[in-house]
């Protein structure tokens, strides 16, 4: 179990979007997803620990959550955190479910990893602390939808899903957080066997280690948009100490996550 000092350091958040803003209509979306730092949790979820099954004190990442969403000027009122059990189910919330899950967990909303906003207003924070997260934006329609893309989420076809529900491909742009890299995570046969038919797996696959990314990439490419349509964050979750990793530190850490949605 590792724990970093993250005394007096500043909430610091990347926007994914970034890097299409300035060739796109997309003024007024929120996609950013932060490092572990600028949060009030004490090790080993210091600090920004986004997640209540943690083992994290409540009041803590009550405290963290409101960080985050006043770092973005959204309100948390507008805001739905779901509970994740690694499959591809769609939850399409509604303005009305806005606070859902935020200052408690949700028991609604308790088996969704998969989660389209249709209308702007409405937000997702989607947790992690290995498994990349895939952020969907239509800027034609003023949709976003993100997929929580573990190994088993992957292999029932989360971001299938997601991705079938959006439009054309051509009018998509994605973008894939942090996750764990193929060098740090050996997986078992039966983890290879899941996933050994999707897109990229055979470069995914080496020596016994799965690298998550390769796959979502590649399905993004295979159902049709183009690579210039596509942003990933390269860093490794598991080797990056600003960020929090289930597999490096054994299963006691925070989690981190992904903050979607149209303001307007």
């Amino acid at each position: 179990m590792l724990s970093v000092n993250s005394e007096n350091r500043d909430l610091k958040t990347v926007d994914m979007a970034c890097d299409f803003r300035a060739t796109h209509d997309l003024d007024g979306f929120v996609a950013i997803f932060p490092d572990r730092h600028g949060g009030v949790s004490s090790a080993p979820f210091d600090s920004l620990n986004l997640g209540f099954s943690t083992g994290d004190k409540l009041e803590d990442v009550r405290e963290n959550r409101q960080r985050l969403a006043d770092s973005a000027k959204v309100s948390s009122e507008h805001i739905i955190v779901p509970g994740q059990v690694h499959a591809a189910e769609i939850l399409k919330p509604q303005l009305s479910d806005g606070g859902e899950g935020f200052l408690n967990p949700s028991v609604p909303f308790a088996g969704y990893d998969v989660v389209l906003m249709e209308t702007p207003g409405v937000f997702v924070l989607s947790l992690t602390a290995d498994c990349p997260l895939v952020t969907l934006v239509n800027p034609q329609l003023r949709q976003a939808g993100v997929a929580h893309c573990g190994w088993r989420g992957v292999a029932s076809g989360a971001l299938t899903a997601l991705l079938a529900e959006m439009g054309p491909p051509k009018n998509l742009l994605a973008m894939i957080s942090p996750g764990i890299c193929g060098a740090k995570y050996p997986v078992g046969e039966e983890v290879l066997i899941a996933v050994s038919g999707l897109p990229g797996a055979d470069l995914a696959c080496r020596d016994g280690t799965l690298d998550i990314r390769v796959i979502l990439h590649e399905t993004l490419i295979n159902t049709g948009l183009p690579a210039t349509s596509i942003w990933s964050d390269p860093r490794c979750s598991a080797s990056d100490m600003n960020l929090f990793s289930y597999r490096r530190d054994r299963g006691k850490t925070g989690r981190s996550g992904a903050l979607v949605g149209w303001k307007y």
